[in-house]
């Protein structure tokens, strides 16, 4: 009995509500999603920064700093319609949770457009914790940990590393996701494997808000 208990698989947990990304912190969890609505206003101005060749964003922030960070950023695109300021509010509202959650007081923060397939191999990711939104575009691809062959992550491809591809699930569209990595001694062999979506067969483009830490 006590064996199972230290060889359990991590596993994906479904939060009903933001605050439930918390959950995170368990030990026998590597993902927590949780579904939200599309906000149209964001949308219509995503696609629009899109069109304009946004140049994204990359910087470390703090609480404090994040919000005028990011107002300076959306405003330097020159494209100013409702769905600005919603955009900002939201991404600034997910860094306050990711920092009460990791309890850190800094974290790495992007918004970037992706148009490739620079990571189409199931993976994982030396981080401590990852925060996903992609507000546009299709979402990470991600996997429970007990249809992934994890010997095969380094050296392996794609169907030496999938048990079962029916089993491969894609975030929607707004849901935000809290993705383990394996940074620390305590999440060895725990990370949560995904992979960002093939894309470019479709020629589509993604919006991806990201937070590590």
């Amino acid at each position: 009995m006590f064996a199972s208990l230290f060889t359990r698989k991590p596993s994906a947990f479904e939060a009903h509500s933001l605050s439930a990304l918390a959950t995170i912190s368990k030990p026998s969890i590597n993902l927590v999603h949780h579904q939200r609505v599309v906000d149209e206003d964001i949308h219509l101005f995503a696609n629009t920064l899109m069109a304009n060749n946004f140049n994204g964003i990359d910087a470390v922030i703090t609480a404090d700093s994040v919000k005028e960070l990011i107002a300076n950023e959306l405003d330097k695109s020159a494209v100013h319609t409702s769905g600005k300021l919603t955009l900002r509010d939201d991404m600034v509202s997910l860094t306050h949770l990711f920092l009460s959650i990791t309890q850190k007081q800094q974290a790495r923060l992007l918004l970037k457009i992706v148009c490739d397939d620079a990571c189409r191999k199931f993976h994982t990711d030396r981080y401590d914790l990852r925060l996903l939104c992609t507000y546009v575009g299709s979402g990470t691809e991600w996997i429970e940990d007990r249809f992934v062959n994890r010997n095969s992550l380094v050296g392996g491809n794609n169907d030496s590393i999938i048990k079962d591809p029916s089993k491969i699930k894609t975030m929607n569209p707004f849901e935000v996701g809290i993705l383990k990595g394996e940074a620390s001694a305590a999440n060895k062999g725990k990370g949560v494997v995904h992979r960002s979506p093939p894309i470019q067969h479709k020629n589509e483009k993604r919006l991806v808000f990201r937070l590590d830490n």
